[in-house]
């Protein structure tokens, strides 16, 4: 069975977050609830997949912990890596995010450079989690966004 990739272009994007200022106040608080919940739910899988992590990367459970969600965004955002998530170290996790990440072929610390996926490497937990979710999140998200639009 072959895998079905849906992507969104830029002017698509645009379109939605256009057909956002259309929307009553009601069905925009939905909206946000909705996005909130996926990302909530993306952030959930990135927090079992970093705990999987072989022991030399367990910073990536500390990385995962620290996820600030968006909750007034539209589209559903998070972020990662903050100058108040403090490690024994001094540093803090914006310094080992990309390196636990994506791996390093200059500092020892960091596992080994990951495969190629295409135009860049395929990530050890964020990235290839959000690979792997990314047709459920936007199958759920385009259901859920219907059923707002319909109801008003």
């Amino acid at each position: 069975m072959a895998d079905v990739k849906v992507t969104y272009d830029k002017a698509d994007l645009r379109q939605i977050t256009r057909s956002f200022k259309a929307m009553e106040q009601e069905a925009y608080e939905q909206t946000q609830k909705l996005s909130g919940e996926l990302a909530e739910y993306a952030a959930n899988q990135i927090k079992i997949a970093a705990r999987r992590m072989p022991r030399y990367l367990k910073g990536s459970e500390r990385i995962a912990d620290g996820v600030r969600i968006a909750k007034s965004s539209k589209i559903g955002e998070f972020k990662y890596g903050f100058a108040s998530q403090k490690l024994s170290g001094g540093g803090d996790t914006r310094d080992i995010l990309y390196g636990l990440e994506f791996g390093s072929k200059r500092y020892a610390q960091f596992p080994r450079r990951g495969p190629q996926t295409g135009r860049g490497s395929r990530g050890y937990f964020i990235y290839q989690t959000l690979r792997k979710e990314q047709p459920e999140l936007i199958d759920k998200w385009e259901k859920g966004f219907k059923q707002i639009m319909d109801k008003y």
